[in-house]
């Protein structure tokens, strides 16, 4: 593991969490300080940020966000943002590390029977099918990073990833 896969990785936008199998060794090699510090003042040079808190790592630009950069970030996120607001109010104490079953999802979701959960769902699917909206809404958090499969062949359990936390702070900043 060297700087240059790590990079390959990151630079594609993917935030790595040190639950991630897949990503296991980035983690572990960015865990190592000296390594970080590396990789830091290597991305500083290209006018990036390294961004590693509570188990997940992540590139961003240098300088903050313009207001129109925010509103873009907002609107390429808000499916994401509003899953993982789902998410909580389904079971409001899943953290990093956790399993989370689509079984389990489906049952607590009809067990809410809640007309605002529905309409959540319609907003970001724009659909009324339980097994599809169900298998579009894990689709979606594991292409962000925010779950993934704990068995390649398991199509029913997920573990939940550190990068929950970061989407937390931003659902909590909006809410």
């Amino acid at each position: 593991m060297g700087l240059d896969e790590v990079f390959k990785v990151l630079s594609k936008g993917v935030m790595v969490s040190m639950h991630s199998q897949k990503y296991h060794d980035i983690v572990n090699f960015l865990m190592i300080e000296e390594n970080f510090d590396e990789m830091s003042h290597l991305l500083e040079k290209l006018g990036f940020i390294l961004n590693g808190a509570n188990g997940y790592f992540f590139i961003s630009k240098k300088e903050s966000m313009s207001e129109s950069e925010l509103s873009s970030f907002l609107n390429a996120h808000k499916k994401v943002l509003v899953s993982i607001a789902i998410l909580k109010q389904l079971f409001p104490f899943i953290e990093r590390g956790s399993i989370l079953k689509q079984t389990d999802f489906i049952y607590q979701y009809k067990q809410k029977e809640d007309a605002l959960l529905e309409q959540k769902f319609e907003y970001i699917f724009e659909s009324r099918d339980l097994k599809d909206i169900v298998e579009r809404f894990f689709d979606l958090l594991e292409k962000s990073y925010i779950i993934e499969k704990k068995d390649s062949d398991s199509k029913d359990e997920y573990l939940v990833l550190s990068s929950l936390e970061y989407y937390m702070k931003i659902v909590q900043s909006v809410a």
